[in-house]
């Protein structure tokens, strides 16, 4: 499910990088960022051979 989502962000924002000005310019800033984010994800599925789940990293401990 989270692919599908990241893909369908990627799509929207290559539409808005079509538009000069900037929208155009802050949605392929965005890109680069998605871009990044995938290429990482890839990468632990890789390493791991499983998807990245978030909710098994723990909370951290408050420092007081």
């Amino acid at each position: 499910m989270p692919l599908l989502i990241l893909t369908i962000i990627q799509a929207a924002l290559t539409g808005l990088s079509s538009i000069k000005g900037n929208v155009g310019t802050d949605a392929q800033l965005a890109q680069a960022f998605l871009t990044i984010i995938q290429n990482g994800m890839s990468a632990y599925q890789s390493a791991t051979g499983q998807p990245l789940d978030l909710t098994k990293i723990p909370l951290e401990t408050p420092v007081a």
